[in-house]
């Protein structure tokens, strides 16, 4: 019964997501135009100019958090995952 009620679940996420995708023509955001306003931000900036800090968010640009748009969407706009982030960080570079 449990699994079920899950194979239901799981089929209604994808029909919802087709109906997204194909229909409703909803796209994911660019990831090239959040990272431009992502670097626009005062916070980002002074992250950025220590060098050991640009070394990791390079990295990050390309294989790690910062490659998810909606991730990147979450640290611009609440300040709770920005500072998540800011700690992750430094503590990368320590």
């Amino acid at each position: 019964m449990l699994l079920f009620l899950l194979l239901c679940l799981l089929t209604a996420g994808f029909f919802i997501e087709i109906f997204q995708k194909h229909i409703l023509r909803v796209k994911d955001p660019d990831i090239h135009e959040l990272w431009a306003e992502l670097e626009n931000e005062e916070w980002f900036q002074e992250l950025n100019d220590i060098p050991e800090t640009k070394k990791w968010i390079e990295l990050d640009k390309q294989n790690g958090l910062l490659k998810d748009s909606y991730y990147v969407r979450k640290i611009i706009d609440q300040g709770g995952h920005r500072e998540g982030y800011i700690r992750y960080i430094l503590d990368k570079t320590k």
